[in-house]
């Protein structure tokens, strides 16, 4: 009984641990090159090399080494343990975790208002809102059963959402508009790494999503192949908002695996999700191919992880009974046609 007590416990704690190191976020990448550098000025504080050539005879050199350990080198010697102690340090008082909190709750603050900054300076404040409502966050009453006149009003409120960006907005150059789709990735990337997962999280991401999804018409030669292979999931939100608005067949299967696969973000699995869904409505698959994609979605829908995220599941469901239609109104015309 003692034993279990104390795995339970040793358990708790590193559990704690984990929670703390995921709360600071601090990438391996990053803790390795910070390890490196600092042991690296430790070993130069600590020797003092001096070459001298002698006075009478400038063919005579002389090579000294002194080893001392300075100020400096304490100095170094903390910074190099400080990782380590902040754990500790931060348990032992909690008003300096609180005190991170806070930090980032003013980070996240930052975001929401230079977000505004975007969409009042360039108008698409509505086009935004309009977006969030009508194509983000529309929830059909059921998605299995869903009629064609669903699927056009789906388009419908793409184009509503597309008449409420300000004319003023054709002010904004190519170049600029592609810079604040940059900086909206970044900020992206942000909430991601300091907000916890949770529905206010979601809300801001989905202010960015409908803020990129406005300006993408305002840009020019869009890296879409490079933003898609990018490591960074604000980079890969941009390019599927970019495909959402320029519809390509040229990405169907790309946007499926994203859609499905555990390579992709929640958040990214939904926005590849909405890309594929309006793409298709613009593409004629083979009968196979579309038999392989409802099949597989309805399959994947199924999977607890997707299943617990009623906006994924919703979303995948009616890709798979969109294909159905299309799938049986290509078997109607063909008989027609004999």
């Amino acid at each position: 009984m003692k034993n279990k007590r104390a795995t339970r416990k040793s358990f708790s704690h590193s559990n704690r641990d984990k929670v703390f190191w995921d709360e600071i976020r601090f990438p391996s990448s990053l803790k390795r090159a910070y390890y490196v550098t600092i042991f690296g000025l430790i070993i130069l504080s600590v020797f003092s090399i001096s070459i001298k050539s002698e006075k009478l005879s400038s063919d005579v050199w002389s090579f000294a080494t002194d080893i001392k350990v300075s100020s400096v080198t304490l100095l170094l010697i903390s910074l190099f343990w400080l990782p380590i102690l902040l754990p500790a340090t931060f348990k032992r008082f909690p008003q300096l975790q609180s005190s991170l909190g806070w930090l980032r709750e003013q980070g996240v603050e930052e975001v929401e208002t230079n977000l505004l900054r975007i969409k009042l300076r360039y108008g698409v404040q509505e086009a935004s809102e309009q977006y969030e409502k009508k194509v983000l966050n529309f929830k059909s009453d059921n998605p299995e059963s869903i009629s064609q006149e669903t699927d056009q009003s789906n388009e419908t409120r793409y184009r509503e959402a597309i008449s409420a960006i300000n004319t003023q907005s054709s002010s904004i150059t190519p170049d600029e508009a592609l810079f604040r789709i940059d900086q909206l990735a970044d900020y992206y990337d942000r909430l991601r790494q300091d907000m916890p997962s949770g529905s206010n999280r979601t809300r801001l991401m989905g202010n960015i999503s409908s803020t990129m999804w406005a300006l993408v018409p305002q840009t020019a030669r869009f890296p879409v192949r490079e933003r898609l292979s990018s490591h960074k999931e604000g980079q890969r939100l941009s390019a599927y908002k970019h495909i959402e608005w320029h519809l390509s067949d040229e990405y169907i299967d790309l946007l499926f695996s994203r859609a499905l696969g555990v390579l992709e973000v929640p958040f990214g699995q939904y926005a590849a999700l909405l890309a594929l869904r309006r793409v298709l409505t613009t593409t004629d698959l083979s009968k196979l191919q579309s038999r392989t994609m409802k099949d597989t979605l309805r399959w994947a829908a199924k999977l607890d992880y997707i299943r617990s995220d009623s906006g994924r599941y919703r979303l995948m469901m009616e890709v798979a009974s969109f294909l159905d239609r299309t799938e049986d109104q290509n078997d109607t015309t063909g008989l027609e046609g004999r």
